[in-house]
């Protein structure tokens, strides 16, 4: 998406825009001017209330020192909770009942500031108001006069804040969890790991030291009509949607040591989240089969919630490729039926989607902010460097690596971060993606702070897996679930033939909606 600032005096075609573009929920809260005037037109509907009582719990949540989260707690619960209050907001009795109980369990000292409240208390009724603002709320906003008043004067700058496209290009190519994968599929994932435009990504964390980073898809996907279902309290199935999670790692040491790392099964389990991992099922390449493909069974790791939830499992296929004009190893998974494994009563089968793509780099890359990449791009040097690299460059304009190459020096090494590996020969860059339910990460402040922390586990667990592998020569597995033997299949099948280019390449999309001819 293409834009082109102009001044507030221009003027939208606002009918072409809301064609062409939609604008998020999630989107609105990032920005305080267009949150502000949300908040005005559920003001002017006279039903400002929830939209106040989530604001405050995100701040409840936010709150540090345990006194002011006390006093936060209990002003929340006497301003919205609690029955005939100021601002009470429409809850079931149920609810409001629950939340009364859990104070008055914890509220034996006199003292308030004594009390030690729960953090979660909120959160089941904070998740209801969540979905009735999205779900109801902000459709009427963004489709009434008093949005379209606010936004036809913005410039193209400001409504590319709160607004995606559509229609894109990569998502004609949204994968199905209808059998084996695909070159769909692969051609999915390809594009959504090297892309990092502003226009698709939301950046969540960029570590210190730069050695891993993650985002979250600005878009929200539904890959078919039989996926991410969900059992509710009342065990009815509703339909879910979510968004794609990416997690950036640089590694110390090639792709081919970090894959073989990859592929012992501990390390799997630790960075999926599973407690166990069994192949029922080997798939070879034949006439039908273009890759390999080894059938596993997934039981998903429910530490924390398996008193309250049912267990889940999930089986996936899952093959190796090898991209070799972008030099990479990748492997794909994505969920599957087969008989030989059929969903129990006891276990809930849940859909999996991820990918995860190896592709050696610079010991001394460092993965950048967007806020630091445009610092850069504006200063002369940046300039003069970006021209002289330009051709070493393996990605297209649509897929900016977000890496910085620099030499370390002394101060550097000085206030490296915990994390850095020091000097190493040689290291790669691990791009993961896989799909995530929004349903329990609807707050911004609990998406954060949970995918941040997923991703300091999972990259701590990778230097610790790499670190014991070095000392064994980073040996190959005796037993990898299938995931080596399918790529010794693809490597066996398809690069005989070793100045054989394959990858895998959407089409670029043209420019002629771009944002900026919508304004004039």
């Amino acid at each position: 998406m293409k834009l082109h600032r102009r001044h507030n005096s221009s003027t939208i075609n606002l009918e072409q825009l809301s064609q062409t573009y939609e604008f998020p929920f999630e989107a609105i809260f990032d920005v305080p001017e267009a949150k502000e005037e949300f908040r005005l037109y559920l003001k002017k509907e006279h039903n400002e209330e929830p939209f106040m009582f989530f604001e405050d719990v995100e701040e409840f949540k936010r709150l540090k020192f345990e006194e002011n989260k006390t006093k936060k707690a209990i002003t929340i619960l006497k301003t919205y909770i609690l029955p005939n209050s100021q601002h009470e907001i429409n809850i079931s009795s149920q609810q409001r009942q629950s939340i009364i109980e859990e104070f008055e369990k914890v509220s034996q000292l006199l003292n308030d500031k004594h009390l030690l409240v729960n953090e979660g208390i909120y959160d089941e009724v904070q998740t209801s108001v969540f979905y009735s603002l999205k779900n109801d709320n902000y459709p009427r906003f963004t489709s009434s006069t008093h949005f379209k008043n606010f936004i036809k004067h913005k410039d193209a700058a400001f409504i590319s804040s709160i607004a995606v496209k559509k229609s894109t290009k990569y998502m004609e190519y949204i994968p199905k969890f209808d059998g084996l994968v695909t070159d769909r599929d692969i051609t999915f994932f390809s594009f959504m790991s090297f892309n990092f435009d502003m226009d698709v990504w939301d950046e969540v964390n960029i570590a210190k030291g730069g050695k891993r980073a993650c985002y979250m898809s600005k878009k929200e996907f539904h890959f078919n009509d039989k996926s991410i279902e969900s059992l509710t309290e009342h065990n009815h199935f509703q339909k879910e949607n979510g968004k794609l999670l990416k997690q950036v790692f640089i590694l110390p040491c090639t792709k081919e040591e970090a894959f073989t790392v990859f592929s012992h099964t501990h390390l799997r389990k630790e960075i999926m989240g599973l407690e166990g991992i069994n192949q029922i099922d080997f798939i070879p390449i034949s006439p039908q089969n273009k890759y390999a493909h080894s059938i596993t069974h997934l039981q998903i790791n429910m530490k924390g919630f398996s008193w309250i939830l049912k267990p889940r499992d999930a089986v996936v296929a899952l093959t190796s490729v090898v991209d070799t004009k972008r030099g990479c190893y990748s492997l794909m998974l994505k969920s599957t039926e087969s008989t030989q494994m059929p969903e129990k009563k006891t276990h809930v089968r849940a859909q999996m989607l991820t990918s995860g793509f190896f592709t050696d780099c610079s010991p001394t890359d460092e993965i950048i902010s967007y806020k630091e990449q445009k610092k850069r791009l504006r200063s002369p040097q940046a300039e003069s460097s970006q021209k002289n690299n330009a051709s070493s460059s393996s990605l297209s304009r649509h897929s900016s690596s977000s890496l910085s190459r620099h030499s370390s020096t002394s101060e550097e090494d000085e206030t490296e971060s915990e994390e850095s590996f020091g000097n190493v020969e040689h290291a790669c860059k691990l791009i993961l993606v896989s799909y995530i339910d929004l349903k329990t990460l609807q707050s911004d402040f609990i998406r954060k702070k949970v995918i941040s922390a997923k991703n300091k586990h999972c990259y701590t667990n990778f230097l610790s897996a790499i670190q014991e592998q070095r000392q064994y020569g980073f040996k190959r597995p005796k037993f990898s679930e299938g995931l080596l033997e399918t790529l010794d299949a693809f490597k066996s099948t398809y690069l005989i033939d070793t100045h054989a280019e394959i990858t895998w390449n959407m089409e670029e999309e043209d420019a002629e909606s771009s944002m900026h001819e919508l304004i004039h």
